[in-house]
């Protein structure tokens, strides 16, 4: 697959359809430091469901070595970001394509539960349990298909 970015401000923009939602991916770092590939929700949380959207995305970053879920309190604007290492090793198209399609997969996978904790129509703690379920079993279908 050829990724098209568009240079902006010296990050790389890219939009991208998902089965569940466009997004935007945006991708920034310097050699031997460290690149971020960032994918930005097209939902933001209103200010009256902020708290419960804050709570749903740290339950999901709960375990995590780093979090990758966050969000902008002051507008609701939800993303996941991925950093990784340009220190130890460039970052290669290989490498690269390996975070992205992990990045999009979880935001694909985790949509659904995100707006039904935006919607009211389940809560955070459940909401989490949910899309930690549904991640597992996307991952688990993607191995399966890998040693196929």
């Amino acid at each position: 697959m050829e990724f098209n970015f568009e240079e902006e401000d010296g990050a790389f923009h890219l939009r991208i359809k998902l089965e569940n939602m466009d997004v935007e991916v945006i991708s920034w770092g310097t050699p031997d430091d460290v690149a971020a590939l960032l994918v930005r929700l097209p939902v933001r949380a209103t200010t009256k469901f902020r708290a419960k959207a804050g709570e749903f995305l740290h339950r999901l970053n709960f375990g995590s070595k780093r979090k990758f879920w966050e969000m902008d309190y002051n507008d609701g604007e939800i993303r996941l970001v991925g950093y990784t290492d340009t220190i130890s090793g460039p970052l290669t198209e290989e490498l690269f394509r390996e975070i992205l399609h992990f990045m999009v997969k979880a935001a694909d996978t985790v949509f659904p539960y995100l707006t039904s904790v935006l919607s009211a129509g389940m809560k955070p703690d459940f909401a989490a349990d949910q899309a930690d379920a549904a991640l597992q079993d996307a991952w688990n279908k993607t191995e399966e298909t890998e040693e196929e």
